[in-house]
Order: C-alpha cells, then structure tokens, then sequence
C-alpha cells in the first residue's frame, strides 16, 4: 500500500530527472555542432566552398549539412532530426549590436509556433562580425513544472545554440554577392 502511494510520485520524479539529463545532452550536441560548423564560416573555408551560391536556401541546407556533420567528415552522433534544425546567419556592425533572433513567435490568438523571419543567410565577408544561430525541437514527455510553457504545441520544446565571431580575413575572390 505504502509502495503504491510513493511509486507514482517517484518514478515521475524519475522520468523527469531522466529527461532533464536528455536535454542537457541534446543541448550540448547542438553548442558544439554550431561552433564547429561556425568555425567552417569563421576561417572563410564555407564562403570559398559555396563560392557562386546565391540562393538562401541552398546556403541554409548547406549549414545545416555542416552542422550534422563532424569536423572529420562522419556524422554527427545526435539525438534530434538534424533535418529539422532551422538555421539564422546574420551579420552585426560590431559586437555591441550582434542579437539574436528568436526562432519562435507567438501570434495573435497566444500560441506560440516556429518565426517564419529566424530562417535567414547572410554571406560573411572578410572581418565580418557574424551571428550563427540554430534551433531544433524536440518532444516533451514528462511536463513536469511547466516545461512545455514557452515551448511549440503538441509538447515539444525548442533547443537553442549561438556563436559570434568576427571572420578572418581570407584570401580569394569576392565570394558574397
């Protein structure tokens, strides 16, 4: 009797340490997958790739690509759908005004869904201060404490991971339009 009014209550508790410990993990996967990607962006070696790419959402696909990929060439070990990362690449005129944009909005009627304005490419040129952002979402199975409160519908929460830098002068043609 006494294990069935305490079995509920801790094994909840259970299921909600557990996923905290996911998402702490997912987060981590996704930091690091945007630094190494970002790093591809910062030495111009990304600029010089894709050198006469003018469509944003080939450049995207093409991040997104590099951000599911390790700097060695295999895949990125990850647990959430690396075709559902959304990527926003921005420039800043200085380091005081690099902000980031946020990748969900809430309308009108208060529910809150993906910002049809985060998805964004900006070409980085030489010394230009950039911000590189990426979100993904990922399920929510244990609610516990509100977690899901400023979250996407049907219990999924947003990811969120950032770098700025200022790109290293590199040597090529102009590779921004």
């Amino acid at each position: 009797m006494e294990f069935g009014l305490i079995a509920l209550p801790f094994f909840a508790l259970l299921g909600g340490c557990l996923e905290n410990g996911l998402v702490s993990w997912e987060q981590e996967i996704l930091q690091q997958a945007v630094v190494d990607a970002g790093r591809q962006i910062y030495t111009g070696n990304f600029q010089t790739t894709n050198a006469g790419v003018t469509d944003a959402a080939t450049l995207i696909s093409r991040f997104r690509t590099a951000i599911c990929t390790q700097p060695s060439g295999a895949a990125r070990i990850t647990i959430f759908t690396c075709s559902n990362v959304r990527v926003s690449i921005t420039q800043a005129s200085n380091y005081a005004s690099a902000t980031t944009v946020s990748p969900v909005a809430t309308n009108a009627n208060g529910v809150s869904d993906w910002n049809a304005n985060f998805q964004s490419y900006t070409c980085a040129g030489a010394s230009a201060i950039m911000v590189v952002q990426a979100a993904v979402d990922i399920p929510v199975f244990f609610p516990l404490l509100g977690a899901t409160s400023s979250s996407l519908p049907n219990k999924r929460r947003v990811l969120q991971a950032a770098t700025v830098f200022k790109v290293e002068p590199y040597a090529t043609k102009s590779v921004c339009s």
